[in-house]
């Protein structure tokens, strides 16, 4: 049984797989190979898509980030979209992780989150208050 790891970041051009890349450059052991895909690798939405990233790359694990974004007031007015294609990624993720044998799939899904009352500029200790 191999020991080598291929770990598949999904979103990897977002926010957090940015920041992902940044400590992967300094924490990467011998063993592992890190790929960073963002929308224009593939669209994630189309399985057949999804398939083939999957094929190209053989990931053992998965960090899967991909989310259709697209700031607070065009998923306030857009929400059944943001909805049904985040569904559709996150199912043909899964899907196709299942049926190639990842071994490990982490998932981080929020698109945005933002408090009802707050004042600006807001930090992450802000999100959930009250």
């Amino acid at each position: 049984m191999s020991n080598e790891w291929v770990v598949l970041v999904t979103g990897g051009t977002g926010l957090v797989g940015s920041a992902i890349k940044e400590v992967v450059k300094t924490e990467k052991r011998p063993n592992e190979t890190w790929v960073f895909v963002g929308s224009k690798e593939a669209d994630l939405c189309d399985l057949n898509q999804t398939k083939a990233l999957f094929s190209k790359y053989k990931p053992t694990h998965v960090i899967h980030l991909a989310a259709m974004v697209g700031g607070l007031f065009y998923n306030m007015s857009h929400n059944l979209d943001f909805f049904r294609k985040n569904m559709q990624i996150n199912d043909n993720v899964l899907s196709v992780s299942h049926e190639m044998g990842v071994k490990k799939v982490l998932s981080c899904l929020s698109t945005c989150i933002f408090p009802d009352k707050t004042s600006y500029p807001i930090d992450e200790s802000m999100v959930c208050s009250l």
